[in-house]
């Protein structure tokens, strides 16, 4: 590592966590360099490769972040991370948007949106839902479905979709699109919500009903109009803030 990853490397693991690490490093000999083997435990295999893409990390961090804006991360948010960075490849989705976590965590502009939640809460989410968040940081997409009405019964059934804005080719497994929205919904990210009043869908005829000496004519209902949209929630906006930049586009097109 050079001494500004060094550096860096100092901010990232906290002034706190290094006073625990210090005397281990002390009682083996070990470089600072060692010491973030440690924090990586017990996820982290001390192989080339990982040692080159801490190194990539860092020097990425260094490029993105203003030295003024850089401050010291907490370490329930930094040490994760980066353990579940040393999981997901770099050249991926998922990995981008933990890096994305690590390099808030260091930075002043971002660490009020961080959580502790967060690299706990992507390491539960599938590409494809990683797909549907990165699609909604940029806008809601609006989804509308009919449904028949048996008034006999009082039962609606048949429902399908008239119109739907998401683009479904971006995804891996399409067929999923509900089974998703309803994980990121049971994780306060997204889901699905009617946005208006629904219509009802009346029969073209006519037909009279007696009550006594009284009668009366109307359009018998056969169906309904559901307008909903699929849109984060507030604590999913602050989630997709962290982690989603401009660069996660490149893994959907």
């Amino acid at each position: 590592m050079t001494n500004e990853q060094l550096e860096l490397l100092k901010v990232i693991t906290t002034e706190a966590y290094k006073d625990v690490a210090s005397p281990i490093a002390k009682q083996i000999g070990s470089t600072l360099q060692e010491v973030a083997k440690l924090i990586l435990s017990p996820v982290y295999y001390p192989t080339k490769l990982l040692n080159t893409r801490i190194e990539n990390w860092f020097e990425r961090i260094s490029k993105e972040i203003p030295t003024d804006n850089l401050i010291e991360a907490a370490p329930n948010i930094s040490i994760p991370t980066m353990q579940a960075l040393a999981l997901n490849q770099d050249d991926t989705l998922i990995g981008e948007m933990f890096f994305n976590i690590l390099k808030s965590s260091v930075n002043k502009e971002k660490q009020q949106f961080n959580s502790p939640a967060f690299p706990k809460i992507l390491e539960q989410l599938t590409r494809d839902e990683c797909v549907f968040l990165v699609l909604l940081n940029k806008q809601p997409y609006k989804i509308h479905q009919e449904q028949d009405f048996d008034e006999t019964k009082n039962m609606f059934y048949n429902n399908r979709e008239i119109l739907n804005e998401l683009p479904v080719q971006k995804f891996d497994y399409p067929e999923n699109i509900w089974l998703y929205s309803d994980h990121l919904n049971h994780l306060n990210l997204a889901g699905c919500w009617q946005y208006k009043n629904q219509e009802p869908i009346l029969d073209a005829e006519k037909i009279t009903e007696t009550n006594g000496a009284f009668s009366t004519t109307r359009q018998r209902q056969i169906g309904t109009r559901i307008f909903s949209e699929f849109r984060l929630t507030e604590f999913g906006k602050m989630f997709c803030n962290v982690c989603i930049t401009e660069k996660c586009d490149d893994f959907i097109k």
